[in-house]
């Protein structure tokens, strides 16, 4: 198991950084060498939110929470402290029902305090960074018979869906991840966030996504063949895009070859 922690010290010059935890020691890590999927996923969302975002690639599973708020902490200009965690897994069934379990505490608000306590508690001022964390505290929350107590894991519909954010879509989805496995496409699966446009998650092709962005306040189903004419359209671009740079150089080849003459 990865764990990756973002968060910020008290002082000016302690600002939001990356940590790779493990159970030995704590690294500092620059975004652009976070895993990949990380990357992706932190792209799609809006990380000052509250988001919480599932994913799959390469044989691993991806849980990643943010906007938690430091019960108790500010900063030096008295403002929210927040955290962001990510959970980096081996995909195998008990793995995925306890980042399913830990997306739901995230996705539901009474739950969610319980989850920022717990947070509050392995994330704490201290360190180079200005920031530390425990992380026998962190992996208390992956308890995999805790986990097998909420979540069953009958198998998923292969509809995707989008809706607005809402409490009640929120409280749908939630009981939706603790019936339901994640279907087994690979990339962003479940994306929850703040302002990201319906064509944006349409384009990465999610499975279930709310957003606040999106218009309809009920679910909407994606056509398969909406998101397949989204990626066709994506190489055809980027084809086209291609086809016009070797115009270029074969141009500027032949003009070079016509002066030497």
């Amino acid at each position: 198991m990865e764990i990756y922690i973002e968060s910020r010290g008290f002082s000016q010059d302690d600002d939001y950084r990356w940590l790779k935890v493990t159970e030995q020691s704590q690294t500092r890590i620059d975004k652009e060498d976070l895993p990949g999927i990380i990357q992706k996923a932190n792209q799609l969302i809006d990380t000052e939110s509250e988001s919480v975002v599932l994913a799959r690639n390469n044989n691993k599973l991806l849980l990643l929470i943010t906007g938690i708020k430091a019960v108790g902490r500010v900063d030096f200009a008295d403002r929210q402290i927040r955290i962001a965690a990510a959970w980096l897994i081996a995909d195998c069934l008990d793995n995925e029902i306890v980042l399913r379990m830990l997306a739901t505490t995230a996705l539901n608000p009474e739950s969610r305090q319980y989850l920022a306590a717990e947070m509050s508690q392995a994330v704490s001022f201290g360190g180079e960074t200005g920031f530390q964390v425990n992380f026998e505290h962190i992996h208390r929350l992956t308890d995999v018979n805790k986990a097998k107590n909420s979540v069953q894991n009958n198998l998923p519909s292969t509809s995707k869906k989008i809706a607005k954010l809402s409490p009640k879509r929120q409280v749908e989805l939630v009981s939706e991840l603790l019936q339901y496995r994640l279907p087994t496409q690979k990339g962003l699966i479940v994306v929850v966030t703040g302002i990201k446009k319906a064509e944006t998650l349409i384009n990465a092709g999610i499975w279930r996504g709310l957003s606040s962005l999106v218009i309809s306040e009920d679910w909407q189903i994606i056509p398969h063949n909406l998101s397949e004419n989204n990626q066709s359209n994506k190489f055809s671009n980027y084809f086209n895009r291609l086809m016009i740079i070797l115009g270029i150089i074969g141009t500027v080849s032949l003009l070079v070859k016509t002066c030497n003459f």
